[in-house]
């Protein structure tokens, strides 16, 4: 059956459901109880895989599937469509091809490596660069009528362009980022950027304002600091929608996976790590009509472990912090010991 024909099965009235992303839902933002003190326009979920996507709409009012080595067809995106909760809302990250990251040949479609030049598909893995001009306005294509059901019907977030730390600012980043735009025409794309000299001083004013003409959303980051991967954790919306991904604080696997179009990091986050998201989250939750907020730290129950914590940072008071220890009886010069209450 074709997209157009299962298009005309689905019934309207779930047209435009969860569109504008604001309001509590009967599901939870990763937790039962408090869920009216989330901010409304926050939606809070996991990265999962594009089997699990449907499971996982009955707990989370936003999920991002993880496409990045999925060829996507009616038959993997007609579920998303069908048996996603009511008010759920589907972000997908796109595959890796499209991301300028390395791709295992087998998981670029039949389709496109009939394109390729003999000495290109003999290669175990491709990047962007490898395929002729033919080859990736396809790879583009198939993957946006891919998903055109689900945003005709209100379930697509985004498009999540991550991209690796080697796409740096310049005409040739740029030229890229608004041809995926003209081709995606009004689907919604989001970018995150992996080299810190987008959003350093002399860059990040005209990274923003490229990125709102275009229409692309910035995606904010929680990342291991103090890599040149890491960008800082800025609170920027450059469309109605913001998004933020939370890649945990796995210092080793980010460093050596950053790069490689992987984008699970497993990582078990403690309530100070979150903490101060909870004015950033406010303050793109003032700027935006709605905020994604995924975590990406595992599989299964991992991430979304971190994204009950999230709403339990936003929705408890903050915990003082805690009486300084005392240091015991310690001996030696410049220390004395602490006196005896009777």
């Amino acid at each position: 059956m074709s997209p157009d024909e299962r298009r005309g099965s689905r019934p309207s009235s779930r047209s435009g459901s969860g569109q504008s992303g604001r309001g509590t839902r009967g599901r939870s933002d990763g937790a039962r109880g408090d869920r009216r003190r989330v901010p409304p326009a926050l939606r809070i979920g996991v990265s999962v895989e594009p089997a699990d996507v449907a499971e996982q709409s009955r707990r989370f009012r936003v999920v991002e599937a993880d496409a990045g080595l999925e060829i996507l067809t009616d038959r993997v995106v007609g579920p998303w469509v069908d048996r996603t909760a009511e008010g759920a809302i589907v972000d997908v990250r796109v595959h890796r091809l499209l991301t300028h990251h390395p791709v295992p040949i087998e998981a670029v479609s039949a389709e496109i490596r009939d394109l390729l030049p003999p000495s290109t598909r003999s290669r175990r893995q491709l990047y962007a660069d490898d395929l002729p001009d033919r080859a990736l306005e396809l790879a583009l294509d198939r993957m946006l009528a891919a998903v055109r059901p689900l945003h005709e019907f209100g379930k697509l977030g985004a498009l999540v362009f991550p991209f690796p730390s080697y796409v740096v600012p310049g005409a040739k980043a740029h030229d890229y980022f608004a041809w995926l735009r003209e081709r995606a025409g009004d689907l919604p794309i989001a970018v995150e950027l992996r080299s810190r000299t987008w959003v350093d001083g002399a860059h990040r004013d005209a990274t923003m304002a490229f990125l709102t003409e275009h229409r692309l959303g910035y995606v904010c980051v929680d990342v291991p600091p103090g890599y040149p991967t890491s960008l800082p954790p800025l609170a920027v919306a450059t469309t109605d929608t913001a998004y933020v991904r939370f890649h945990g604080r796995n210092a080793d696997a980010w460093e050596r996976s950053a790069d490689t179009g992987e984008d699970r990091f497993r990582h078990d986050y403690r309530r100070g790590d979150l903490e101060p998201w909870a004015a950033r989250l406010g303050k793109l939750a003032a700027a935006a009509k709605s905020v994604h907020v995924v975590f990406t730290t595992g599989r299964g129950e991992e991430a979304a472990r971190d994204a009950r914590l999230l709403v339990k940072v936003l929705t408890e008071e903050p915990r003082p912090e805690p009486a300084p220890q005392p240091r015991g009886n310690q001996r030696g010069r410049g220390h004395r010991n602490p006196p005896r209450r009777g």
